[in-house]
Formats: C-alpha cells, sequence, structure tokens
C-alpha cells in the first residue's frame, strides 16, 4: 500500500518512539473519562500523552 498523504505519520517513529494518534472527537472522548487525569502518565495538554506515551492529534478525513 502506498503513503496515504505526503504528511502522513506512522505510529512507530523512525527513531523508535511510539505516537499514539487520535482525531479531535476521539481525544475529547478519552478527557471525557473520569479517570484521565487519575493517572500520573496521562496528560491532557501539549505535551500530550495516554499511558505514557506520546499523543498526536490528527485531522478527521471523515469530515472534509
Amino acid at each position: 500500500m502506498g503513503e496515504l498523504t505526503k504528511d502522513f505519520e506512522p505510529d512507530l517513529r523512525d527513531d523508535g518512539r511510539f505516537v499514539l494518534h487520535f482525531t479531535p472527537a476521539e481525544w475529547r472522548a478519552i478527557l471525557e473519562d473520569e479517570s484521565f487525569l487519575e493517572a500520573r502518565d496521562n496528560r491532557y495538554r501539549v505535551p500530550r500523552r495516554l499511558m505514557g506515551l506520546d499523543v498526536a492529534i490528527v485531522p478527521d478525513h471523515g469530515f472534509g
């Protein structure tokens, strides 16, 4: 399969770091979970983190 878009970024980066990708709606749903901020390795502001992993917000291609 070819590259999806010129700015496509895989979850596993070349430097070995793993980044979770969420659309704004998905990230909002995660933030609405009351237990989100109870975990010390979660962060809703930049740099965003979930379960100790970096988070990137990506466009929702379903709307455009």
